[in-house]
This record gives structure tokens, sequence and C-alpha cells, in this order.
């Protein structure tokens, strides 16, 4: 795994770092270093090498602007050097891609920050897919054989912890947000479908529809994302024919009436009933906030 070294002036490295952890958890190979307010190219020089020394090889120098004192340091030093690489442009899109792909190029990471950067409201502005009614009997073959890879409870729905490092580590072809409200918001619809992986298919439907597409097979061997934004929803799909055998409870935030099971989940005395009635249909429920996190038993933990 190739270390990373973000370097910046003042705090936006570290503030980088820790949005990024934010998402993806703690990441040891991430260094930070900073070109103070009251340091100049010598403070910074000497702190870099000092960090560098540290490190095996290989190393990515994320600088974050282009001829500024941080970049400008890291190329006289580490030019000749072709065990390091250097970009500039310091991003957290860019950060976490290089963080969770160590086999990306430098050509691939490019990509990825200029795709980062996007007219919000002029992208928001889609058409909406279509609402014809679909044959669903040419999908007869794939009834009840969809291929889900994941079923997971998250308030925020697509974030950075769904799009980013969820849904790429299971090689997901489409995700399934499903929640009425969701569905029926247009402008909701387009959020989601910006924050969602562009190389992946995108469904935003009723608690009903879902069950519905997903067992008559509608979307054949597709690796199948769920995402639920609460527990009541996941009960009403099984209710309506949906077919589940494991839950992941991810984010949960604070309800006037709710406790803490987890850090990122709270659950009210109403949502736990619920939580006891899935597993009385034969689901397990698990929590785990990302990948790399050790999963444990939901329910228990929420008994204690």
């Amino acid at each position: 795994m190739r270390n990373i070294v973000l370097v910046s002036h003042g705090d936006m490295a570290a503030g980088v770092k820790s949005s990024l952890e934010m998402i993806v958890g703690k990441q040891e190979h991430v260094s930070v270093v900073s070109l103070r307010e009251d340091g100049d190219n010598i403070q910074f020089e000497n702190d870099l090498k000092e960090k560098m020394k540290a490190l095996n090889t290989p190393v990515l120098i994320i600088a974050d602007l282009l001829g500024g004192t941080p970049c400008n340091v890291a190329f006289k030093n580490y030019a000749e050097n072709e065990q390091v690489d250097i970009i500039a442009g310091l991003s957290l899109p860019l950060v976490i891609e290089a963080t969770l792909n160590d086999s990306a190029t430098i050509k691939d990471l490019l990509g990825t920050a200029k795709t980062g950067i996007a007219d919000v409201k002029g992208k928001v502005v889609e058409t909406e897919t279509s609402k014809a009614e679909i044959d669903l009997e040419k999908y007869a073959e794939f009834k009840g054989k969809a291929n889900v890879v994941n079923v997971r409870i998250d308030e925020r729905l697509i974030h950075g912890q769904v799009a980013g490092i969820w849904s790429t580590s299971l090689n997901t072809q489409r995700i399934v947000v499903i929640n009425d409200e969701a569905s029926q918001d247009s402008l909701q619809k387009s959020s989601l479908r910006m924050a969602a992986p562009s190389t992946m298919r995108l469904s935003v439907l009723t608690v009903e529809e879902a069950a519905k597409n997903v067992e008559s097979g509608k979307y054949g061997n597709q690796r199948i994302f769920l995402l639920f934004k609460n527990p009541t929803d996941v009960l009403r799909y099984v209710e309506a024919g949906g077919t589940l055998k494991t839950v992941n409870v991810g984010n949960m935030s604070h309800k006037e009436g709710s406790r803490e099971v987890t850090k990122s989940i709270q659950v009210t005395k109403d949502e736990e009933v619920v939580f006891e009635n899935l597993i009385t249909k034969g689901i397990e429920i698990t929590a785990q906030l990302v990948p790399n996190d050790p999963s444990i038993n939901f329910i228990e933990k929420m008994r204690r």
C-alpha cells in the first residue's frame, strides 16, 4: 500500500484528512504536513523531510495549490525520486479515491478530481426517467433470484460511505433507494442521481415498487445494493413480498425519544419493536459503518 502525504498552506490538509476519516474511518497511511501561518519554506521543507523519512515508499504527495510553497518544495526535493508521485489540487474526492483505490494511476486520480467538480444546480435539471410500465414477464427466469449484494439502513441514503466505499467495494451495478417520499420528490431524486457513482445504475422507488421489481427479477443478474432510510420501510418491504436475509444498519440519527446503540445509530422504542419484528421473520440484523469495521450483532447490542 502506498503512503499518502497531504500538504497545504495552513490547516487545509488536516481538515481534508479529518473529513476523509469521518467517511472511511481511520487511515494510518495518510499523513499531513502543513506550512504554518508563522512558518516559511524552510519550516515546511524540514517538516516534510522528517515525515518522508518515516515512511516506506511508494509515496503519493497531494498538494493544495500548483505553484504554491508546499507543492514547490515537494517537487524540489522529490522530482528525481521515482517512488514519489506529486499531484496538485487537493480535494476530498481525490483523497478518497487515492486512499481506497491503491491501484489507481495518476491519470485515474486526476480524472476523479475533475469529475468531482460540477455545477450542482445545472446538474439537478435532468430529465425524469420515464415511468412507462415495463413488461416484467421477459425477466421471468430471474424471478426470486435477485443478486442482492448488500441491504443497508442509512438515514442519509446515498453519501460518501455508500457511494465511495460500500457500493464500490462490493462491485455494485445498481443502487436501489427504497423510500416512498424520495421516489415522489423530483428534487431529491435528482440529488440522489448526482450522489450515486456515475458507473452505477440508480433506481429510486416506493417500497411496493421495489419489492415488485426486485422479486420479479427485473434487474436480472445485476449486483444490487438495496438502500433503506429506516427500519419501518424494511419491514414494509418484507410484508410486500420482498425477500431479505441480512440487513446492515449504518446510520440512524438522533430523534426525540431515541437512545444510542452505537455512535452512529440512535433508535426509538417504536424502532426497537420494528427491529424485533424483523428478527422474527428470520432476518439477521448487523451493524457496520464501513467495510473495514467489524460486523456486530445489532440486536444483541440493542437489547443491552
